[in-house]
């Protein structure tokens, strides 16, 4: 019986998003006027505070049950579906073109990922490669460890750069293809830290709304993105800031995801006489999300420039001279 709530607590869940989807974006972007023209005013208000009620008791549901043993049998179920585990965007693809290309050895370490959604998805799935995936969410380390076979390792842990020992240590009995790092905050310190492992392939999240300029957000070992600024912007680093580290550790960057927020690095001596390094322009900062809308960066920098940042090729401070 529980089980059935769950389910059916799921499948509401989706409906609202899907069928309510203007109240969450906050905009009647897909009804018609003859739908809620003859709707008054305050009764429409009613209507959006029950929905965003309902759904609030809905997400209390699931997230209740994901801590409970109830969770397993809704795993296995969704796994039985071929689309259960991707890519936020076209990551995976590109991976396995690359992987395919270049000498990659079939080892990949992954943190900050989600447990249906993830980079190194589709190598997980392959009893060829081993993996390490590491997330602070105890939801997601169940998922890997109920979906994936005995060569992934999945581990909860909460990343600092001390606590980065324990990947350290993984990656020095083995040759690590590739390391994945999404942590939306500290992404830049911990790469620079575990850089020196020398994956053939690094793919890191870059902050597209920082542009061009050579600056991270301050290390803070308890950093939540969430929690520093309202408009959830302020986190990781620049796409400068990612290539000129791997530049100066031997790596060329060879592509971009297509949503434009992971950038793929190869190491230098892998590099083939057809491979084609990307060249740094504002053309590559465009951010796309799911429904094909660009991410307004500008806007987003105009609420976040006043923030701290450290300049990473001095390592000082950085002031936005040119205000914009």
């Amino acid at each position: 019986m529980a089980t059935l709530v769950f389910y059916t607590a799921t499948s509401l869940s989706i409906k609202f998003r899907l069928r309510h989807r203007w109240i969450i974006d906050g905009h009647p972007s897909f009804l018609t006027p003859a739908f809620y023209h003859h709707w008054p005013v305050d009764c429409w208000v009613n209507k959006i505070y029950i929905l965003r009620r309902q759904l609030a008791i809905i997400k209390c549901i699931k997230d209740g049950i994901k801590k409970t043993l109830l969770v397993l049998p809704y795993i296995w179920m969704k796994n039985l579906s071929k689309k259960s585990v991707g890519s936020q965007s076209n990551e995976a693809q590109i991976i396995d073109r690359l992987v395919a290309k270049f000498n990659v050895p079939k080892s990949f370490i992954e943190f900050g990922f989600s447990g249906w959604e993830f980079n190194c998805c589709n190598l997980a799935r392959d009893s060829k490669w081993e993996g390490l995936l590491i997330d602070g969410g105890a939801y997601n380390i169940t998922i890997a460890k109920q979906i994936f076979h005995k060569r992934i390792m999945a581990k909860q842990l909460w990343l600092t750069l001390d606590s980065l020992d324990f990947i350290a240590s993984y990656a020095k009995s083995r040759q690590v293809g590739v390391l994945s790092v999404d942590v939306d905050g500290n992404d830049y310190w911990f790469l620079e830290k575990l850089i020196s492992i020398n994956p053939a392939l690094i793919i890191t999240e870059f902050n597209v709304s920082f542009r061009l300029r050579p600056i991270s957000v301050p290390y803070d070992p308890s950093f939540d993105r969430t929690k520093k600024h309202e408009s959830w912007e302020y986190y990781g680093a620049s796409l400068f800031a990612f290539n000129h580290l791997c530049s100066k550790n031997g790596y060329s960057l060879v592509d971009i995801s297509q949503n434009g927020v992971n950038a793929f690095f190869v190491r230098n001596d892998l590099l083939t006489h057809d491979t084609q390094p990307l060249t740094l322009s504002e053309k590559l900062l465009v951010k796309t999300y799911p429904d094909g809308s660009i991410a307004p960066i500008y806007e987003f920098w105009e609420k976040i420039k006043g923030l701290s940042y450290i300049d990473i090729t001095n390592m000082t401070s950085f002031m936005d001279t040119a205000n914009k």
